[in-house]
């Protein structure tokens, strides 16, 4: 349970992180300033999982975080309340056979073992969020994974740094719950190994750093339609937006959260520019 905690953890910020359209310089760390403030803050974009061969923080990253003295992510780690949450919504009270249908559960049964080698029965008490968390996390090829938002977590505690999040991981949850169903993590697994898996794909425009192709890679997700892409994106970056301007005037913050919700007219940069802010690209 607790691995599969961790997964869906990860399978949230790698869902919620995937879309987007404007053009944009190719870069992970912008530096913002200006509009009153005294010190700039930092805003990153993260891929959330990534093989640990593939993952990079480079000098630049290191230093913007260093000169920060709080770290924000999406929600806050350092509140375990919110983690419990977490949990519980990994879990259902009711079997999955009660869930789905007949010809979605033998669909299922037939894409676990054939492309992860997996019984559907570790299955039966986990919710929809939970089965979709994990689909994800093994479809990356490799064993040990990395974790941005663990690693800037432990960097952050320690050199003492202040924890916060953006949004409570029931708002979160709230659009899993009402855009991710069973059919998307069949969606997923039938992509898996083919043309259409785009975690190759991901990986290698985010090590790129090129925002804009890995928004429109992304934005292509089979779950993913304008309602989906105004909760999952537009609306939660506008609230993003509009808390951190206090967060940055109380002390240098160093922002974390998906690569997606970097670039478009809907995007942070361009929505904190809109604020009256310099956002420019750190390389």
């Amino acid at each position: 349970m607790k691995n599969l905690f961790r997964s869906l953890f990860t399978f949230i910020l790698f869902l919620v992180s995937a879309i987007g359209f404007a053009q944009n310089e190719n870069s992970l760390l912008w530096k913002i300033s200006g509009n009153g403030l005294t010190k700039p803050s930092y805003v990153f974009g993260t891929i959330h999982m990534i093989c640990e061969p593939d993952y990079f923080f480079t000098d630049n990253f290191e230093n913007a975080l260093k000169n920060s003295e709080a770290l924000v992510t999406e929600i806050n780690f350092g509140n375990m309340e919110e983690m419990m949450l977490m949990q519980n919504a990994m879990q259902s009270d009711k079997s999955l056979k009660d869930r789905i249908s007949p010809k979605q559960y033998e669909k299922l049964t037939a894409l676990l073992k054939e492309k992860l080698s997996m019984d559907i029965a570790m299955f039966d008490n986990v919710s929809e969020s939970g089965i979709a968390s994990l689909v994800t996390m093994k479809s990356f090829p490799c064993e040990n994974m990395k974790m941005y938002e663990m690693e800037l977590i432990q960097k952050a505690m320690a050199s003492q740094k202040s924890l916060n999040g953006l949004e409570s991981i029931s708002e979160q949850m709230k659009i899993m719950e009402d855009h991710l169903n069973i059919d998307a993590s069949i969606k997923m697994l039938e992509e898996l190994g083919t043309g259409s898996d785009s975690n190759k794909q991901m990986v290698e425009l985010y090590k790129e750093q090129n925002i804009d192709k890995l928004l429109d890679l992304l934005k292509q997700a089979s779950y993913m339609d304008s309602k989906a892409y105004d909760e999952f994106v537009v609306n939660r970056n506008n609230n993003w937006v509009k808390k951190m301007p206090e967060m940055m005037q109380s002390k240098p913050t160093f922002f974390a959260v998906g690569a997606a919700h970097l670039g478009s007219e809907d995007g942070v940069l361009d929505l904190l520019r809109k604020a009256g802010y310099k956002v420019e690209a750190v390389k």
